[in-house]
């Protein structure tokens, strides 16, 4: 059974080789590239072909690559030059996701307006949001030469208003969304997703507490995972489950050590564990 999980298990920053290696020991078969998601961090040729060569030590295969969010260079920035910037790391992204043979969508993070949000925030949500539909006019063309998809990820606390939007109103053949399980968690946002599931072109499977976004694994929070698994099927999604897991808030965290020096027990236990409750979920989807 092909099941997929993000490569930021522990951190998003860094050599990547030790939680690749320790994702295709536990069983996994593909990654969702979430390395440096949150920085400016853009992908030369030689960090590429390092890559290429550890998928290939370790039998994995890229489905989705995570691109850059909460960083200055934003491709709904208000700011004109960063958003250009941020055009350009979509295209980095994209490039890099052709060498390596990436078999799904680039998926970005947008600006959503939160259910609490006040008018000023409003207000600037809205100025990002031009923005940001300036830059998927200027993308069309270049996803059109690329042969590139990009999904817009549902965000936690969001009314949908933009997400709606966008997916109104953009062609599917470019754009669509990326299914995040925990962030629909958050303000019970799974019928939007049921409503808008044929659109769907990348998943972010995790579970959380209905509050906080704890990327944790399958069955170990609130959500309803019966009807996350329709929204799947009734999708037409045929690609690979993907998961966005994070061993920080599970119980296999070992308190007295950092992220990034997590004991091997530790994330082997946590990996194991993941791949079970993954693979339960795969069935109830029919997988």
């Amino acid at each position: 059974m092909d099941i997929g999980i993000c490569t930021s298990i522990g951190v998003a920053f860094g050599d990547p080789e030790n939680a690749l290696r320790q994702i295709s020991e536990a069983g996994f078969t593909h990654i969702l590239w979430s390395h440096q998601w949150n920085t400016d961090f853009a992908y030369g040729k030689h960090e590429i072909a390092a890559i290429k060569s550890m998928l290939k030590r370790y039998n994995l295969k890229i489905q989705d690559v995570h691109g850059c969010a909460n960083a200055e260079k934003s491709f709904f920035s208000p700011i004109e030059y960063q958003r250009k910037a941020g055009i350009d790391l979509i295209i980095n992204r994209i490039e890099m996701m052709k060498e390596l043979s990436a078999s799904g969508v680039l998926v970005m993070h947008q600006p959503r307006i939160r259910d609490n949000s006040t008018p000023e925030q409003i207000a600037y949500k809205r100025t990002q949001f031009e923005s940001l539909l300036r830059s998927m006019d200027e993308l069309i063309p270049i996803l059109e030469k690329l042969d590139a998809r990009i999904a817009l990820e549902n965000m936690p606390g969001d009314t949908w208003e933009f997400q709606s939007y966008l997916l109104d109103n953009y062609p599917e053949k470019y754009f669509g969304f990326c299914f995040d399980s925990g962030h629909a968690n958050i303000n019970y946002q799974l019928d939007k997703c049921l409503k808008y599931c044929k659109r769907i072109m990348a998943l972010h499977l995790h579970d959380n507490d209905g509050m906080n976004d704890k990327h944790i694994s399958p069955f170990s929070g609130s959500l309803d995972w019966k009807l996350t698994a329709e929204i799947i099927k009734n999708s037409g999604y045929a690609g690979v489950l993907t998961y966005e897991l994070h061993i920080k808030e599970s119980p296999f965290m070992n308190k007295e050590f950092p992220l990034d020096k997590q004991p091997e027990e530790n994330t082997k236990a946590f990996l194991d564990d993941a791949l079970i409750r993954c693979r339960k979920f795969a069935e109830m989807c029919g997988r």
